[in-house]
């Protein structure tokens, strides 16, 4: 699996009702921009859309370290898939023994 930085601009839900199937359908896809760092290219930004799994349809704007894999698609071609979303560098440090909070 790969991790990289993505912050999140937007999620938008479009959903409706299958024609084949008449079922309910929605899907929830991230704008983003994706940072990446190749020896050959260096440091590359990316700027486009990506659907989230469910269980990440309610994550809000901000940068996090995305982890991704491969699935298949519908359409039998391979796609990379957000598998998790943890917040980047939003660790707060703790505050040295003894020290006052100014």
């Amino acid at each position: 699996m790969n991790k990289q930085k993505l912050t999140i601009l937007q999620v938008i839900q479009r959903g409706g009702t299958s024609k084949k199937t008449g079922l309910a359908w929605e899907i929830h896809s991230a704008q983003c921009i994706l940072e990446q760092e190749t020896e050959k290219e260096g440091k590359q930004l990316l700027v486009g859309t990506i659907n989230l799994p469910k269980d990440l349809k309610e994550s809000q704007p901000g940068d996090y370290l995305a982890e991704f894999s491969f699935q298949q698609a519908m359409d039998g071609k391979l796609e990379p898939r957000i598998v998790s979303l943890v917040p980047f560098g939003h660790v707060k440090a703790k505050p040295a023994v003894g020290a006052s909070a100014a």
